[in-house]
């Protein structure tokens, strides 16, 4: 079951009808909403291991939904050039460590209205026919969409509505492909509420970075139904990693980023 890490559009207090906050909407129980573990949880935040999976050196094959989609060119350079840095290097108390980025596939898919089930069905035709490397333990797929797209998450929320973007996990093979869902922020709805720069490219990048941290330090939330494996590191109070510091923007070599959540140093820092 899909129970992806939904991004919401009201991250930064924005209202468009929905809590201002990040949350685990999913089609079915999220591990926020699970039965709350046997053993005392600080409400200060404070992330906890929970036995699951970790990306320990990311390899990300981003994806162009279509041609059309912006800043390829500077999102070909974004990732792997983040993914070594000294923000990156706040995971490695999380077993995480430098990773690699290839050159994004750009796809030709026209479909402008497209559900959750359907980004799956498009990765698998990609896999199959060797456009994109198979999944692996390390692997992650941020799939970004072009303008004018209508995207529906499991449990029916919708892109620039409900949310700037999520992360998503299934099952190929009996290997975990780990994904991410990035439309375009420039779009209606998301052009007032998914970051607070002027640059429609900035706020993609730290959409992109929220992702990316939670797709390294909890790649299989959207498979967990209880606090325990598969779920990996995780607040049962506030959320992920990256939730702990929705918005707030940081800067790695130099490009714009979320801040990371470290425990070691009690804060929301990008080095």
């Amino acid at each position: 079951m899909v129970q992806p890490r939904v991004f919401q559009v009201s991250m930064l207090a924005m209202s468009l009808g929905v809590t201002a906050c990040v949350a685990d909407l999913a089609s079915s129980t999220p591990p926020d909403e699970a039965p709350a573990p046997a053993l005392a949880v600080d409400a200060a935040p404070h992330v906890e291991y929970f036995g699951g999976p970790v990306l320990a050196h990311i390899a990300v094959h981003p994806v162009w939904w279509r041609s059309t989609t912006r800043f390829q060119a500077g999102f070909n350079t974004f990732y792997p050039s983040v993914v070594n840095s000294a923000w990156w290097a706040v995971l490695a108390q999380y077993g995480v460590f430098p990773g690699t980025a290839t050159a994004g596939v750009t796809d030709n898919n026209l479909a402008v209205t497209v559900s959750d089930a359907a980004i799956h069905t498009e990765l698998n035709r990609l896999f199959a026919n060797g456009s994109l490397p198979s999944p692996s333990a390390n692997s992650y797929y941020p799939v970004h969409f072009p303008q004018g797209m209508h995207i529906t998450a499991p449990d029916g929320s919708q892109s620039c509505v409900q949310f700037c973007s999520y992360l998503g996990t299934y099952v190929r093979n009996g290997v975990n492909v780990v994904y991410g869902v990035l439309p375009d922020v420039g779009d209606a709805g998301c052009n007032t509420s998914c970051g607070t720069s002027t640059s429609v490219q900035n706020n993609e990048q730290l959409q992109s970075s929220h992702l990316l941290i939670e797709a390294a330090t909890n790649p299989a939330a959207g498979l967990a139904t209880v606090f325990g494996p598969p779920l990996g590191w995780f607040d049962p109070n506030n959320g992920s990693i990256a939730d702990l510091c929705s918005g707030q923007q940081g800067l790695a070599n130099g490009l714009v980023v979320q801040k990371i959540w470290s425990n070691a140093a009690n804060a929301c820092v990008d080095h």
